[in-house]
Formats: C-alpha cells, sequence, structure tokens
C-alpha cells in the first residue's frame, strides 16, 4: 500500500512532547497542546485506550515492541508474521492512536532478539509485514505505521555495504527500501552535554564518520538522509536528552537547554526548504532509570515551562491543508483507493437505490476521523458514510 497521506487531525498544534503518557498532566497544567510517547511490549502490555489524551487536545505516538532486552524490540525472522499480527491486534485493540512506530533503535546490540544482529534488509521485511497486519484491520487503513528510529552514534551492527556500522548508513538502508512504503519518519538525537550551546554544537566524529554531528544536530544528519520521495512525510524526533560524560543523564538545572532545543526545532521549521519536524520529546517522564528522568528534576521542568511559553507551532508535512473538515477527510480516504464496478445485487446497492444514489461503486471502507471509526461507500450520485454504532445517523457528500 503506498504512504498514508498524514491529515492536520493527527498533529496537536505545538512540537512539545515528553515520552510517557504519563506526562499529559504537565502538558495540560500548561496549557499545552502536544505530543506524548508510549513504548508498549505487545505481548504483554494491554490494548489501551487514549480517548482522554485526544479530548485534551494532545496526540499520541505508539511504540510497538516484540520486548526489550534479549527479546528483541522485533523478534527473530521467524517469528515477524506472529509479531505483525500481534501488533495488528493490539492496535485494534486500542483508541485514540494515529501513528505507530515499529520498534527501537535497531542497530544497537541491546534491542537485538537473543543477541542476533538486526540488518536491514531484515527489519524492512518485518516492518512491511507489520504494517500490512495493522492497515489490513478495520478501521485502521490510515493508520501512519512508521519505521524504529535508529540509535544515533552508535556502530555495534556492521555488514558488508556497512562495514563501519555507520548509523546514518543504517538509517538509509532502511528508508531506501521502504519509499512508499511507510508513513512518516522517527528520529532520536542527543546532546552532549546540558547547556544551550551544546544544543547548536557542530563538532562532528572524525573519520570514517566525519560527516556526521556528535550532538544534537545528528537530527540534520538523518533528516537529510530521508530519500527524495520521502520528503512529504512527517518527521517525530520521539527522543531527546543531554548526555552527560557521555552517559544519559539529567541535572536538576535550569540552564536553558530545553528552551534551546525547541528552539533549534523551530529554526529548523522556519526554513521553507526544510522537511519539516513535528514533534521534539523529552526523554523520558516515567522514573524507571535515575539518568533518563526528567520529572523528578524541578528546574529542568522550569526550563520545560520557559520552552512552551514561546509556543512552537507544528509546520505541517508539505501537502497537508490545515483545517480539514470531516466531509474532507472522507474524500480523502474514498479517494484511495480503485472504484469499483456497479453490483445491483448487494443489499447496500438496494438501499442506496431506495434512497435515489444509484449503483455502488466501491466496497465498504473503514476509516477513522479523530478517535471514532467511520464506514465509507461511494454510490453514483453520492458517498455515505456513517459513524461506526450510530447506523441511524447516516450522511451523505453528494457527487
Amino acid at each position: 500500500m503506498p504512504a498514508i497521506p498524514p491529515t492536520p487531525d493527527q498533529f496537536p498544534q505545538t512540537i512539545y512532547g515528553i515520552h510517557d503518557v504519563e506526562g499529559l498532566s504537565f502538558l495540560q497544567q500548561n496549557n499545552c497542546s502536544g505530543w506524548l510517547v508510549r513504548s508498549v511490549d505487545v505481548w504483554n502490555d494491554p490494548p489501551a485506550d487514549y480517548s482522554t489524551v485526544v479530548n485534551a487536545k494532545c496526540r499520541v505516538i505508539v511504540r510497538l515492541n516484540n520486548g526489550y532486552g534479549s527479546a528483541g524490540t522485533i523478534p527473530l525472522p521467524s517469528g515477524y508474521q506472529a509479531f505483525a499480527q500481534q501488533c495488528a491486534n493490539w492496535a485494534a485493540g486500542s483508541k485514540g492512536i494515529k501513528v505507530f512506530i515499529i520498534g527501537n533503535e535497531m542497530n544497537i546490540a541491546a534491542e537485538r532478539p537473543q543477541g542476533q544482529p538486526i540488518l536491514p534488509a531484515d527489519y524492512v521485511d518485518c516492518f512491511l509485514k507489520c504494517r500490512a497486519a495493522i492497515q489490513g484491520k478495520p478501521g485502521l487503513a490510515n493508520a501512519n505505521v512508521v519505521p524504529g528510529a535508529v540509535g544515533p552514534f552508535n556502530i555495534e551492527t556492521n555488514y558488508p555495504a556497512n562495514p563501519t556500522g555507520d548509523w546514518i548508513k543504517y538509517f538509509r538502508d532502511i528508508m531506501t527500501p521502504l519509499q512508499g512504503q511507510c508513513d512518516g519518519v522517527a528520529v532520536h538525537t542527543y546532546s552532549r552535554g546540558q547547556n544551550p550551546g551544546d544544543i547548536v554544537n557542530q563538532e562532528k566524529f572524525p573519520p570514517p564518520y566525519q560527516n556526521n554531528y556528535r550532538g544534537f544536530l545528528a537530527y540534520q544528519n538523518f533528516v537529510n538522509a530521508i530519500p527524495a520521495s520521502m520528503k512529504k512525510l512527517p518527521v517525530y524526533l520521539t527522543e531527546t536528552q543531554p548526555l552527560i560524560n557521555d552517559v544519559p543523564n539529567w541535572l536538576n538545572q535550569n540552564t536553558g537547554w530545553v528552551t534551546a532545543a525547541f528552539a533549534e526545532i523551530n529554526r529548523w521549521n522556519s526554513i521553507s526548504n526544510n522537511q519539516p519536524i513535528q514533534a521534539l520529546t523529552l526523554f523520558r517522564w516515567l522514573n524507571t532509570d535515575p539518568g533518563w528522568c526528567f520529572s523528578t528534576r524541578p528546574l529542568v521542568l522550569d526550563d520545560f515551562r520557559n520552552a512552551i511559553a514561546q509556543n512552537f507551532l507544528v509546520r505541517l508535512p508539505t501537502g497537508v491543508a490545515p483545517g480539514q473538515t470531516l466531509e474532507q477527510a472522507v474524500m480523502a480516504a474514498v479517494n484511495q483507493v480503485p472504484w469499483m464496478p456497479v453490483n445491483n445485487t448487494a443489499a447496500l446497492w438496494k438501499f442506496a437505490k431506495a434512497n435515489g444514489l444509484q449503483d455502488q461503486q466501491t466496497d465498504e471502507l473503514p476509516m477513522t476521523y479523530l478517535i471514532d471509526d467511520y464506514i465509507v461507500q461511494v454510490f453514483n450520485l453520492g458517498i455515505v458514510y456513517v459513524k461506526v454504532g450510530d447506523w441511524g445517523n447516516i450522511k451523505v457528500i453528494p457527487k
């Protein structure tokens, strides 16, 4: 299936984000329409309903994992199909989610299944199975399925086409075969230090990685490596934090680092020729590891509040028009499928004829608008749509 065009309703108003849905209260307290990222183990974490998040004008990105540690962020190749089906089941059982990421930092050794390296070709195979399974579920045809972010600065996975394990080459070797077959891009980036100047530090690595930034500006290496045919896709920076002495850590200091990070992404987005970035999410809210958690650092939270006060708005991907109505979303959905010949023996055709709509031109098409599922069908004189469960309230768009 070709890339699913993003729609304005899948984005909040701003680029501010938090890794962990438990950060919703902070965004609400600061009147921020932003992002929340959740990582799940599809075998052990139950499906979730994020309607309350959507109602709070925020949006959730969910990362679907086979597991953590030696279980592998994706399984061994023999388990790809079962994993894909489990991802689809998890997604189908959940509400309020439009964006699903498959796996995490596949190039780092800590994410390997049973220590087996995840090569780009293997990941592409797994991803395509997952995407097909998710988008094949009723109501999920328009789900945005996104490849997992590549671990920056990591050289643990090498192969004949990439003997040095260059993380940007690994990223490119995943994205290139997925042209036209994925719906967005996920990126991770980190700075060396927690001062504002560390955000814009242009230091690069020595050879053979001399083209790659050592710090936060690594996001530019990733975005610039996105194939030209994918420049209209949304980009989500789903993890960022400082590295202190090369180790992830948050110092309880209001240095302006957080404000500078969001300002840098806003600066990037202000350049019309740049592929815009719709999200920057701070890692992380939950105190699963003292070095990762910023919610226990009140001075960092003050910095975050200062950043939110700048009100850096989302710049939509190229070609997405703001203010899409429900009827426009319906039209976008039906235009993604070929219209079929008339079947004048079908019950739905008879219903349409009784209402003066004449012949059936498509099968029933599931779609999602905001958090609600709809069924859409095209007839000669109108496009019929109805909210699932609200069968007595059928609407028609005249053709």
